[in-house]
């Protein structure tokens, strides 16, 4: 048997003030920058020497990621499948004006987004399809390894959920508390073809 160990990091505070951020590609504020850099070296400094570092794409996950990886000299992967939700016609509107213009729609959706998809966007049921894809493909990759994922708060908290073995509550995401550059372990042992998950969080 195996254990694959995953430390999922959430990147730090982004530019553009409140706004819903999906794959708009925003880069992070001096202080997301400084969030992200203490959090790695405190991993770091905890003993956690990951194998590779996996990333998001997008930049407030990938520009940190990558300079750390260089600079630690670690193996390094963009993952394409690992942004976070496409919120389509919502994307990187501030919430003040998306509560002007769609304030009944946002609230369904909040309330059960699997039933209701944003305009033009994702719907929850093709998120969590690319979600599972992805980390069953990281698994396999990395099986026995440490790895270091870098991504969003959308994408941790499903991972959570999955990990959990909780699907489709409504209100479940929203009641995860993720503050920028958080950090959650999910340990997976392999056993076989079986997978068995622990989580780790706090």
């Amino acid at each position: 048997m195996q254990t694959t160990k995953v430390i999922l990091l959430r990147h730090g505070e982004c530019q553009g003030g409140n706004i819903l951020r999906g794959q708009i590609d925003v880069a992070l504020t001096e202080l997301g920058e400084q969030q992200m850099q203490t959090a790695l070296s405190t991993l770091f400094l905890d003993g956690f020497s990951p194998d590779v570092l996996v990333s998001s794409p997008l930049i407030r996950c990938a520009k940190v990621a990558q300079l750390f990886a260089e600079e630690h000299e670690l193996g390094f992967a963009l993952e394409d499948r690992f942004k976070e939700l496409n919120f389509g016609d919502w994307d990187g509107q501030t919430f003040d004006t998306l509560y002007q213009h769609y304030a009944q729609e946002l609230d369904s959706y909040w309330a059960n987004p699997w039933k209701i998809p944003p305009p033009n966007g994702e719907s929850m049921q093709a998120f969590e399809s690319r979600i599972g894809a992805a980390w069953q493909a990281m698994l396999e990759a990395y099986q026995g390894q440490s790895v270091l994922l870098v991504t969003h708060g959308g994408v941790i908290r499903h991972l959570m959920a999955k990990a959990l073995g909780i699907s489709q509550a409504s209100g479940f995401y929203t009641s995860l508390k993720l503050p920028y550059a958080a950090t959650v372990e999910i340990d997976v042992l392999h056993d076989g073809d079986k997978q068995y998950t622990s989580l780790n969080w706090g």
